[in-house]
């Protein structure tokens, strides 16, 4: 009796102690869940960035809009990211349509009244930041001789252009902006192919020149390596041009001031043919004319000449002959 008393006693202790250590073990586990959950939520905490805030990409920080689902926290330059855009912001999207294509744009803004000259300045630093540079500027001024409208065309790198648009100040006002692109893919790959084969024809005939003996062969072939290295020249010229048309995006950026009224400036210009022709045919109008005037003015002299003339005449046949004269 007693050794069964002893063996529930036993059996109840060990029972007791299991269900104590199950509570803990859950209790541990449960602890161990929520402080997972609280190290998710403290480690993804920095990923979320403010409302409204914009990440900053090589390529030009305002085209890049933060909170986008790209899952990209930055563009770089160049990339489909850094052209794209926060359209409630009114940023402007260019998109990537290839390699090989020349782009263009024609911007028309105006400027508070007085501001011309800041505007003008800051587009241009604007370009130059962006490793720009410039092409040609006009301005002209008002009836005060003050300078209030104008033009800066600025060479982009392609990849940069809609930076360029989108860190104008906010004073702007567009009155138009106007893209075109120009494909150059056919023009670089026949451009390429060209040289590739002009350069293996210019091989050859090097070759045959080390080799020639005779000074008729080597006079040919001395001149057809001429022309080969002279095309060379020519295509090596048009492909680089093309290039950099490629390159770098032509940005043409206009300002007037708001109810500016700018007036003509003449501009002189040089000597040219026709001009010399009309110059030297007005001299001849005016030598003409002289001759004329002096001529009109001399007749009355000359009537009077003549009459006195006549006059003499006459005289001389009437006057008698002298004594003299007779006895002689």
């Amino acid at each position: 009796m007693n050794a069964r008393l002893l063996l529930l006693s036993t059996m109840s202790i060990a029972a007791l102690a299991a269900v104590a250590g199950c509570g803990s073990a859950a209790d541990s586990s449960a602890a161990s869940v929520q402080g997972g959950a609280a190290f998710s939520r403290a480690a993804a905490a920095p990923a979320i960035a403010p409302a409204g805030s914009k990440s900053v990409g090589s390529g030009g920080g305002s085209l890049s809009a933060a909170g986008s689902n790209s899952g990209s926290s930055s563009g770089t330059s160049g990339s489909s990211t850094s052209l794209s855009a926060d359209t409630s912001t009114g940023g402007i999207v260019v998109g990537s349509p290839g390699a090989d294509v020349a782009r263009s744009v024609t911007a028309a803004y105006t400027v508070p009244t007085g501001t011309f000259l800041a505007s003008f300045d800051t587009v241009i630093a604007e370009g130059v930041a962006l490793n720009g540079y410039v092409i040609s500027s006009q301005t002209s001024p008002n009836a005060k001789a003050q300078i209030v409208s104008g033009q800066v065309t600025l060479a982009i790198p392609t990849a940069a252009m809609a930076s360029l648009l989108n860190s104008l100040p906010s004073d702007f006002t567009a009155s138009s902006i106007n893209f075109s692109s120009v494909d150059d893919t056919n023009s670089i790959v026949d451009l390429n192919a060209r040289l590739t084969s002009a350069q293996a024809h210019l091989t050859a005939l090097q070759a045959l020149l080390a080799k020639a003996t005779s000074l008729g062969d080597i006079t040919t072939l001395e001149q057809q390596i001429e022309d080969v290295e002279t095309s060379i020249d020519t295509d090596q010229s048009q492909l680089n041009t093309v290039t950099q048309a490629v390159t770098y995006a032509t940005v043409t950026v206009q300002l007037k001031e708001r109810g500016a009224v700018t007036v003509a400036v003449k501009v002189p210009t040089g000597p040219s043919i026709s001009g010399g022709v009309s110059k030297g045919w007005n001299n001849a109008l005016v030598f003409v004319t002289a001759g004329l005037e002096v001529l009109v003015t001399a007749i009355p002299a000359l009537v009077l000449l003549v009459i006195a003339w006549f006059v003499w005449r006459l005289r001389r046949r009437h006057v008698p002959p002298t004594p003299a004269e007779v006895t002689a």
